[in-house]
């Protein structure tokens, strides 16, 4: 079974820490780590366990640029819609270059 994770602490002197759907794992360079790139907090992984829970393998993965996340995508539709209503309402009350770039 594969699911996705993010490193919280990279193995150094002390085991590396994963977070998986809110549950903490840790895990040992040498054991399990397959990537080229070192383990560090925050990056993205594809975590393989067996069948009792245990990790087979860890992998870092790319994630796409935030623009291309959907959240983002919505969150800069939504700014340029307040935009437009900030420039109505300031153009309205006698304001109309307030809010010019």
């Amino acid at each position: 079974m594969k699911k996705r994770g993010k490193i919280l602490r990279d193995p150094g002197a002390s085991p590396g820490l994963l977070m998986i759907e809110g549950r903490q794992y840790r895990f040992c360079l040498e054991a399990v780590w397959t990537s080229e790139v070192p383990p560090k907090p925050g990056l993205a992984v594809d975590v393989q366990f067996d069948r009792a829970g245990q990790i087979l393998a860890i992998t870092a993965v790319s994630e796409p640029p935030l623009a291309d996340k959907p959240a983002e995508r919505f969150a800069s539709t939504a700014r340029a819609a307040a935009m437009t209503i900030l420039r109505r309402v300031a153009t309205k009350c006698g304001m109309p270059n307030v809010l010019r770039r």
